[in-house]
Protein backbone atom coordinates (compact mmCIF):
# COMPACT_ATOMS: atom_id res chain seq x y z
CA UNK A 1 0.00 0.00 0.00
CA UNK A 2 3.06 2.32 0.68
CA UNK A 3 4.75 1.91 -2.33
CA UNK A 4 1.42 2.78 -4.72
CA UNK A 5 0.38 5.82 -2.20
CA UNK A 6 3.66 7.13 -2.84
CA UNK A 7 3.28 7.20 -6.13
CA UNK A 8 -0.16 8.47 -6.03
CA UNK A 9 1.00 11.56 -4.09
CA UNK A 10 3.91 12.53 -5.97
CA UNK A 11 1.37 12.78 -9.50
CA UNK A 12 -1.11 14.55 -7.57
CA UNK A 13 2.40 17.28 -6.91
CA UNK A 14 3.15 17.17 -10.15
CA UNK A 15 -0.34 17.65 -11.47
CA UNK A 16 -0.84 21.04 -9.25
CA UNK A 17 2.23 22.81 -10.47
CA UNK A 18 0.99 22.37 -13.84
CA UNK A 19 -2.99 23.51 -13.27
CA UNK A 20 -3.43 26.84 -14.47
CA UNK A 21 -6.96 27.33 -13.21
CA UNK A 22 -6.56 28.31 -8.98
CA UNK A 23 -9.93 26.68 -8.10
CA UNK A 24 -8.51 23.26 -9.36
CA UNK A 25 -5.93 23.09 -7.00
CA UNK A 26 -8.50 22.13 -4.45
CA UNK A 27 -8.70 19.14 -5.78
CA UNK A 28 -4.64 18.06 -6.17
CA UNK A 29 -4.06 19.00 -2.25
CA UNK A 30 -6.99 17.08 -1.51
CA UNK A 31 -5.46 13.87 -3.35
CA UNK A 32 -1.93 14.97 -1.38
CA UNK A 33 -3.24 15.73 1.93
CA UNK A 34 -5.54 12.46 2.23
CA UNK A 35 -1.75 10.52 1.12
CA UNK A 36 -0.39 11.88 3.76
CA UNK A 37 -3.43 10.79 6.34
CA UNK A 38 -3.47 7.39 4.65
CA UNK A 39 0.77 7.33 4.94
CA UNK A 40 -0.20 7.98 9.03
CA UNK A 41 -2.60 5.74 9.05
CA UNK A 42 -0.52 2.96 7.69
CA UNK A 43 2.50 3.91 9.98
CA UNK A 44 0.22 3.42 12.77
CA UNK A 45 -1.28 -0.05 11.93
CA UNK A 46 2.31 -0.71 11.63
CA UNK A 47 3.66 0.50 15.00
CA UNK A 48 2.44 -2.21 18.02
CA UNK A 49 0.09 -1.28 20.71
CA UNK A 50 0.33 2.57 19.37
CA UNK A 51 -1.62 4.76 21.62
CA UNK A 52 -4.02 7.82 20.26
CA UNK A 53 -1.61 10.95 20.37
CA UNK A 54 -4.40 13.70 22.27
CA UNK A 55 -3.94 17.58 20.96
CA UNK A 56 -5.80 20.14 20.84
CA UNK A 57 -8.08 19.79 18.27
CA UNK A 58 -10.40 22.50 16.50
CA UNK A 59 -14.00 20.55 15.66
CA UNK A 60 -14.36 23.28 12.68
CA UNK A 61 -10.91 22.27 11.13
CA UNK A 62 -12.01 18.91 11.38
CA UNK A 63 -15.28 19.72 9.72
CA UNK A 64 -13.69 21.36 6.70
CA UNK A 65 -11.44 18.94 6.09
CA UNK A 66 -14.30 16.37 5.54
CA UNK A 67 -15.84 18.78 4.09
CA UNK A 68 -13.41 19.19 1.30
CA UNK A 69 -12.73 15.43 0.98
CA UNK A 70 -16.64 14.96 0.38
CA UNK A 71 -17.16 17.88 -2.32
CA UNK A 72 -14.03 16.23 -4.27
CA UNK A 73 -15.60 12.80 -3.97
CA UNK A 74 -19.22 13.47 -4.76
CA UNK A 75 -19.52 16.64 -6.79
CA UNK A 76 -23.43 16.25 -6.96
CA UNK A 77 -23.91 16.36 -3.16
CA UNK A 78 -24.06 20.30 -1.36
CA UNK A 79 -22.42 20.67 1.95
CA UNK A 80 -23.79 23.55 3.88
CA UNK A 81 -22.55 24.76 7.07
CA UNK A 82 -24.06 26.22 10.24
CA UNK A 83 -20.92 27.11 12.84
CA UNK A 84 -21.02 28.62 16.26
CA UNK A 85 -17.05 30.39 15.97
CA UNK A 86 -17.69 29.75 19.68
CA UNK A 87 -16.87 26.26 20.42
CA UNK A 88 -14.10 25.81 22.84
CA UNK A 89 -10.87 23.30 21.21
CA UNK A 90 -11.10 19.65 22.17
CA UNK A 91 -8.35 17.07 23.07
CA UNK A 92 -8.27 14.37 21.09
CA UNK A 93 -6.40 12.68 18.15
CA UNK A 94 -6.85 14.66 15.10
CA UNK A 95 -6.46 12.60 12.82
CA UNK A 96 -9.25 9.62 15.04
CA UNK A 97 -11.78 12.49 14.75
CA UNK A 98 -11.41 13.19 11.34
CA UNK A 99 -11.94 9.92 9.88
CA UNK A 100 -14.98 9.13 12.55
CA UNK A 101 -16.54 11.98 11.43
CA UNK A 102 -15.70 11.21 7.47
CA UNK A 103 -16.78 7.84 7.98
CA UNK A 104 -20.61 9.55 8.84
CA UNK A 105 -20.55 12.04 6.16
CA UNK A 106 -19.15 9.53 3.38
CA UNK A 107 -22.25 7.37 4.60
CA UNK A 108 -24.84 9.86 4.03
CA UNK A 109 -23.11 11.34 0.66
CA UNK A 110 -22.95 7.35 -0.33
CA UNK A 111 -26.71 6.75 0.75
CA UNK A 112 -28.04 10.08 -1.29
CA UNK A 113 -25.80 9.25 -4.55
CA UNK A 114 -27.55 6.05 -4.53
CA UNK A 115 -31.03 7.17 -4.46
CA UNK A 116 -30.87 9.88 -6.71
CA UNK A 117 -33.37 10.68 -8.69
CA UNK A 118 -32.80 13.85 -9.99
CA UNK A 119 -35.88 15.38 -8.24
CA UNK A 120 -34.11 17.16 -5.36
CA UNK A 121 -30.23 17.75 -5.02
CA UNK A 122 -28.59 15.89 -2.50
CA UNK A 123 -27.35 17.92 0.83
CA UNK A 124 -25.29 17.23 4.19
CA UNK A 125 -25.55 20.00 6.81
CA UNK A 126 -23.27 20.34 9.67
CA UNK A 127 -24.33 21.98 12.45
CA UNK A 128 -22.16 23.28 15.57
CA UNK A 129 -23.50 24.56 19.13
CA UNK A 130 -21.93 24.45 22.58
CA UNK A 131 -23.65 21.54 24.76
CA UNK A 132 -24.05 22.25 28.63
CA UNK A 133 -24.19 20.48 31.73
CA UNK A 134 -23.98 16.90 29.77
CA UNK A 135 -23.58 13.58 31.09
CA UNK A 136 -21.41 11.16 29.44
CA UNK A 137 -19.39 8.36 30.34
CA UNK A 138 -20.61 8.61 33.41
CA UNK A 139 -19.01 12.19 34.21
CA UNK A 140 -20.57 15.60 34.26
CA UNK A 141 -19.05 18.19 31.93
CA UNK A 142 -19.75 21.84 32.13
CA UNK A 143 -19.42 21.96 28.21
CA UNK A 144 -19.28 19.58 25.45
CA UNK A 145 -19.20 20.00 21.53
CA UNK A 146 -21.70 19.35 20.05
CA UNK A 147 -22.02 18.60 15.98
CA UNK A 148 -25.06 17.25 14.17
CA UNK A 149 -24.72 16.18 10.59
CA UNK A 150 -28.15 16.43 8.63
CA UNK A 151 -29.20 14.66 5.57
CA UNK A 152 -31.87 14.59 2.86
CA UNK A 153 -31.01 11.56 1.81
CA UNK A 154 -33.49 8.08 1.92
CA UNK A 155 -32.85 7.50 5.53
CA UNK A 156 -31.81 4.12 7.50
CA UNK A 157 -34.24 1.62 6.76
CA UNK A 158 -36.36 0.93 9.83
CA UNK A 159 -34.88 -2.74 9.93
CA UNK A 160 -31.71 -1.62 10.49
CA UNK A 161 -31.71 1.09 12.70
CA UNK A 162 -30.45 -1.00 15.80
CA UNK A 163 -27.79 -2.76 14.52
CA UNK A 164 -26.18 0.16 12.48
CA UNK A 165 -23.09 0.58 14.54
CA UNK A 166 -22.08 -2.84 14.64
CA UNK A 167 -19.51 -4.53 12.27
CA UNK A 168 -20.64 -6.12 9.35
CA UNK A 169 -23.92 -4.00 8.91
CA UNK A 170 -24.47 -2.60 5.52
CA UNK A 171 -27.29 -1.27 3.71
CA UNK A 172 -25.32 -0.69 0.44
CA UNK A 173 -24.15 -3.66 -2.09
CA UNK A 174 -20.18 -3.88 -1.50
CA UNK A 175 -20.20 -2.21 1.89
CA UNK A 176 -17.88 -3.09 4.25
CA UNK A 177 -20.46 -2.36 7.49
CA UNK A 178 -17.38 -1.41 9.35
CA UNK A 179 -17.28 2.59 9.05
CA UNK A 180 -20.35 3.56 11.46
CA UNK A 181 -18.74 1.11 14.47
CA UNK A 182 -14.70 2.72 13.51
CA UNK A 183 -16.56 6.05 14.09
CA UNK A 184 -18.49 4.72 16.86
CA UNK A 185 -15.75 3.46 18.67
CA UNK A 186 -13.46 6.63 17.99
CA UNK A 187 -16.13 8.55 19.72
CA UNK A 188 -16.45 6.57 22.55
CA UNK A 189 -13.14 6.43 23.11
CA UNK A 190 -13.08 10.24 24.17
CA UNK A 191 -15.70 9.52 26.20
CA UNK A 192 -18.12 11.02 23.86
CA UNK A 193 -21.47 9.49 22.98
CA UNK A 194 -22.94 9.37 19.08
CA UNK A 195 -26.88 9.22 18.43
CA UNK A 196 -28.88 9.37 15.43
CA UNK A 197 -32.70 9.73 14.32
CA UNK A 198 -33.45 8.78 10.59
CA UNK A 199 -36.76 8.84 8.77
CA UNK A 200 -37.11 9.47 4.78
CA UNK A 201 -35.48 12.67 3.93
CA UNK A 202 -33.62 13.74 6.86
CA UNK A 203 -31.46 11.53 8.58
CA UNK A 204 -29.69 13.12 11.73
CA UNK A 205 -26.10 12.25 13.55
CA UNK A 206 -25.76 14.07 17.05
CA UNK A 207 -22.51 13.81 18.18
CA UNK A 208 -21.03 15.13 21.68
CA UNK A 209 -17.57 15.02 22.65
CA UNK A 210 -16.55 16.70 26.03
CA UNK A 211 -14.27 19.55 26.46
CA UNK A 212 -12.41 17.92 29.42
CA UNK A 213 -11.50 21.34 31.09
CA UNK A 214 -15.29 21.40 31.93
CA UNK A 215 -15.42 18.18 33.94
CA UNK A 216 -17.40 18.68 37.08
CA UNK A 217 -17.78 15.27 38.62
CA UNK A 218 -18.84 12.14 38.24
CA UNK A 219 -22.25 11.35 39.03
CA UNK A 220 -23.24 9.67 42.01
Amino acid sequence: IKNPLGGIRGAAQLLDRELERPALHEYTQVIIKESDRLQSLMDRLLTPHRLPLPGPVNIHEVLERVRSVILAEFPGVVVRRDYDISMPMLTGDREQLIQALLNIVRNAAQAIQSADSGAERGEIRFRTRVARQVTLARRRYRHAVQVEIIDNGPGIPEGMQERVFQPLVSGREGGSGLGLTIAHNFITQYHGAVTFDSRPGHTRFLLLLPVEDGLDHEPK
